[in-house]
């Protein structure tokens, strides 16, 4: 989709920006495709409440065979992207075999 950006921070249309973004650009990935903020450490007990366990229907047995139920869920409004670790590791297609399934 973004041939020539290496990078992309992706903001839900409800997130209210109260600061300079420009330091996430510099937060090293290490190698995955995704960052985002987890949703299981914190003190608002219903927001910081989120695993895998509210997302997914774990009596499926592929959910149940790949994913940890008790694995912390992240804020899906706001991400960063490493593009270039998303080219590397084909995750387009493992994302699409997935959707099949």
């Amino acid at each position: 989709l973004f041939p020539n950006l290496d990078k992309v921070v992706f903001l839900d249309d409800d997130v209210v920006i109260q600061r300079d973004l420009s330091p996430l650009w510099e937060i090293d990935l290490e190698g995955k495709v995704n960052g985002a903020v987890e949703t299981c450490r914190g003190e608002d007990e219903w927001v910081m409440s989120k695993h895998f366990r509210n997302y997914f229907n774990f009596s499926h047995p592929l959910i149940s065979k790949h994913l940890d139920p008790d694995e912390c869920a992240w804020a899906y409004g706001m991400n960063i992207f490493d593009l270039a670790a998303w080219r590397r590791t084909n995750i387009r297609e493992t994302y699409h075999s997935w959707l099949k399934e």
